[in-house]
Parts: C-alpha cells; structure tokens; sequence
C-alpha cells in the first residue's frame, strides 16, 4: 500500500472539495464547559434571594427555591437535552455524509452537499448501532473491572483485589487498544460495505488481524501528521489572537465603547476560524480512513 499516496489524496479530496468541512464541522463536535461557584459571606447576598434564606443566611430553603423557578429550571434542561439530542443526530448524519462523499468522489461519482448528507440519513441507523455496541463493550468491560474490585475490597480481599483488578485491567486495555485502532474500519464497514451494524463489529477482527500492519503505520502516520497539525494551528492560533489583541488594543485608546463591539466580532472571526479549521482537519483524518478502507477492500478483492 502506498501510504504517502492516501496522505497525498486525502488532502487533495480536503482542499478541493470545502464542503466537506461542513460535514467535518458537524462531525467533529465540541463542546465545552464551565464551572459556577459562589460564596455567601454571611448575609451580603442579592435582596431578591433573600427568600430562600433562614434568619441568619446560613440555610438554603429548598422549597421555596423550587416552587418558584422548578420549572424555568425543568424548561431550560429540557431544551439543553433536546438541542444536545439534535446535535448528536446532526453529528451521525454529518459522520455519514462524510464518508459516503469521499467514496463518491474517489470513485468519480456524482456528489454534493445534499447527496452527503441525504447518504449520512439512510446510513443513521446502522452508524448509531455500531456506536452504541461499541460502547456497550467499553461500558460492561469497565464494570467487568470495577464490580468485582469494589466488593472484593469491600470484603477486604485486597491481595485477590489488586490481582483480578491489574489483569482485568490489562485485557480492557487490549480492548480498548482494539476498538480504537478498528473502529474507524468498523463504521467504514457498515456504511460503505453494507454490513449490519451487528456484523461489521463481528466481523472486525478478521479484518484487523488480516491487514493490522497498514492500519498500524496509518496510525502512526496520523500521529505525526497530528502533531504537525498542532504545531501549525497553535502558531495560527497565537498569531491570529495577538493580531486581533493588538487591533482591539488600539481601539480601546480611541473608544471605550466601541472595543467591546470590536470584541465581539473578533470573537466570532476567532471562532469561525477555528470551526472551519477543525472541520478541514477532521475531513483529512476521514479521508484516510476512508481512503486506507477502500485500499484494503481492493486488496481482498
């Protein structure tokens, strides 16, 4: 296999054909979070928050609290769960899309945004079903290894405890290792080769322990081209951040009021170049899996 040849296709494929970046973006997902703490210095809280104090502000009233905001609180986490349950959905079908264009265009097929992403929807179910054998195996391959560790410490059989748990440890590990070099070739198998989402994982091992050595140096080769990637986009990053810092310094000593409006376009500008980045990124990794699939699938052939 011609290893430096899918590199060199797959960024081919990534610049020539942008709206895969869309499926990229879409695919990729991010999220982030942040962590909210306050302090009650006595009785130095907000007057409107009063209510939910005892005399001496030291007891939160529960019930007060809920039957006041229970339900703005119920509301807005039922909107987070179904915007998060959308995203998932969006993100499979994107997954699918991606890998149902880089086929089409490598086998000059006909392709396009809406031919992605029509492909990624008649593939949800079976993308959604290997994802979620595949985590059923890491899910019952933890609780294999921490059941049986938390009552044998429970029963104070620390000696068998540290045994059974560095074993079992060590075969998750296999596993784990497994799942992570195959999946890619899992998903692969079921959207592009038509398996069952059941199958494609069965069936996995045959084709990893048949073509493991170019799965391995593909591996190894995205790690280095990984961290090339990095190095670049923290250069652009840096580059890029004190470009706009510099810009919105100079227009905080003309205006106050108009750097925050400048703020909050550059953080947009900023944003949007690392969506689109990412999203070009995570399009070059798919291609070479899927390019690295195809490859394999002609070798059998």
């Amino acid at each position: 296999m011609d290893y430096l040849s899918i590199l060199k296709r797959s960024f081919e494929i990534t610049i020539k054909n942008k709206y895969l970046w869309i499926f990229g973006i879409l695919a990729g997902g991010a999220a982030g979070g942040a962590n909210f703490n306050f302090t009650l210095p006595g009785n130095n809280f907000p007057d409107n928050w009063k209510p939910f104090f005892n005399e001496t502000g030291t007891s939160f009233n529960w019930e007060t609290f809920w039957s006041n905001y229970g339900v703005i609180i119920i509301t807005i986490l039922v909107i987070i769960f179904l915007l998060g349950l959308l995203f998932a959905i969006v993100s499979i079908i994107a997954e699918g899309g991606l890998l149902g264009s880089v086929k089409a265009i490598e086998e000059n097929q006909e392709h396009g945004f809406k031919k992605g992403f029509v492909f990624g929807w008649h593939k949800f179910w079976r993308l959604l079903g290997v994802n979620l054998i595949i985590f059923l195996f890491v899910f019952l391959s933890i609780l294999l290894l921490a059941v049986p560790v938390i009552f044998l410490i429970l029963a104070k059989i620390y000696v068998f405890a540290v045994i059974y748990g560095i074993l079992i440890f060590l075969c998750n590990l296999l596993l784990w290792l497994f799942l992570g070099l195959a999946g890619p070739y899992i998903l692969r198998s079921a959207v592009l080769g038509d398996q069952g989402a059941w199958q494609a994982v069965m069936s996995s091992w045959k084709f990893f322990s048949k073509h493991w050595k170019d799965i391995l140096v593909i591996y190894l080769l995205l790690i280095a081209v990984g961290i090339l990637i990095a190095i670049v986009s923290l250069l652009v990053f840096v580059l890029l951040g004190g470009l706009l810092f510099v810009i919105g310094l100079g227009i905080y000593l003309i205006s106050q009021i108009a750097v925050w409006i400048y703020a909050a376009f550059a953080g947009l500008i900023f944003l949007a170049v690392v969506l689109v980045w990412g999203g070009a990124v995570s399009t070059f990794r798919s291609s070479v899996f899927t390019l690295t699939y195809l490859e394999l699938i002609k070798k059998n052939t």
